[in-house]
């Protein structure tokens, strides 16, 4: 049985309002008095429910993603499960390790990549010795550390840059240099809150692959937030939408798409038919099992469009095909993206 390596059960958080909010826009003098801290702690409409009774299981070699709208508890699940955040109820375990009692063992399972690349580097530091430092606070041997570092430079397209100053660094390299530093640690889980944000497409890409050889060679968890729902879709072997602090949906991109819309079109490029003959084929796919509507394109390319549902058979558009001699140059495919279903599933 798959090792289950990040859980979380029934989580929740709550942040409270402003006080400004809560003292109905009195004096700042005001804010202070026993009332309104009362408001606060006491009344339910007092608090900002980032996470409601959060549950899931991420397994080990598993690209996770976590979808969602800004505000909807992204950030606040990511930090809990780093310890940087206390929950208010529920649980939450890494590698087994409660994330509230026991953090240092948490700590020593994970490193994350949160969004401000710029905290935790000297300016005055060179990118080499940015990495020096960290491989020192994580107790690595220098010898380890040297090479870990070059091939880390390597890998990120900084071994030019590795002598120059931290603060000489464009928006991009410093994401990098951030990337490097939480791979220095051999952890068996990998935490990231948008982790090809600022780096162009070749880095990204290489970056990518990169997160699914740890996850498929070494057996790495990667967990991931994001708002790339093209990214989500192409590296993630699940992923959870979170909306209003609550998660509404959760399984492999393929199940969801067919969940949400088991629609399916297929668009047949014909070479010059007949009008005559394309109306008796548009008339027959029609008639099939599973066909919702059937439409005409003429343009530089004659197209005939065949929306279906989960009913439909492949075999009778082929046996059709067949039996018309249609000159068929290409059939192309059309399927719901994962953007197409994040959104019908955050606007339910």
């Amino acid at each position: 049985m798959t090792k289950v390596t990040i859980e979380t059960i029934d989580l929740v958080k709550r942040y409270p309002i402003s006080l400004r909010s809560i003292a109905g826009g009195r004096h700042w003098e005001c804010w202070g008095r026993v009332g309104g801290f009362r408001e606060i702690f006491m009344r339910k409409k007092g608090f900002i429910q980032a996470l409601n009774k959060v549950s899931l299981k991420v397994y080990r070699g598993e690209v996770f993603g976590l979808l969602g709208p800004n505000g909807a508890g992204k950030t606040t699940f990511i930090k809990i499960l780093c310890t940087l955040v206390l929950p208010d109820g529920g649980e939450a375990y890494i590698n087994g390790y409660n994330v509230v009692k026991q953090p240092g063992k948490v700590l020593r399972n994970l490193q994350a990549v949160l969004g401000e690349q710029h905290r935790g580097f000297e300016w005055r530091l060179s990118l080499k010795n940015n990495l020096e430092f960290y491989a020192t606070l994580y107790g690595l041997s220098k010898r380890y550390a040297k090479k870990r570092i070059e091939e880390l430079l390597e890998l990120m397209g900084l071994k030019d840059r590795a002598n120059d100053m931290y603060q000489r660094l464009s928006t991009g390299m410093a994401r990098k240099l951030q990337l490097c530093r939480a791979l220095l640690l051999d952890t068996p889980i990998l935490l990231f809150d948008e982790p090809t944000a600022g780096l162009d497409p070749t880095a990204a890409t290489d970056f990518r692959q990169l997160l699914r050889r740890l996850a498929k060679s070494e057996g790495k968890t990667i967990f991931i937030s994001t708002h790339n729902m093209w990214e989500a879709q192409s590296i993630c072997d699940r992923v959870a939408i979170i909306n209003k602090g609550e998660i509404i949906a959760c399984d492999t991109p393929e199940n969801l798409r067919r969940c949400v819309s088991s629609e399916k079109h297929y668009r047949l490029i014909l070479d010059g038919e007949s009008n005559g003959k394309l109306k008796k084929v548009v008339d027959e796919f029609e008639g099939l099992n599973g066909v919702k509507d059937v439409s005409l394109e003429f343009d530089s390319q004659t197209k005939i469009i065949v929306k279906t549902d989960e009913n439909f058979k492949i075999l009778d558009m082929v046996n059709l095909i067949a039996k018309y001699s249609l000159n068929v140059r290409d059939i192309e495919t059309y399927e719901p993206s994962l953007e197409e279903i994040f959104i019908k599933l955050v606007k339910r």
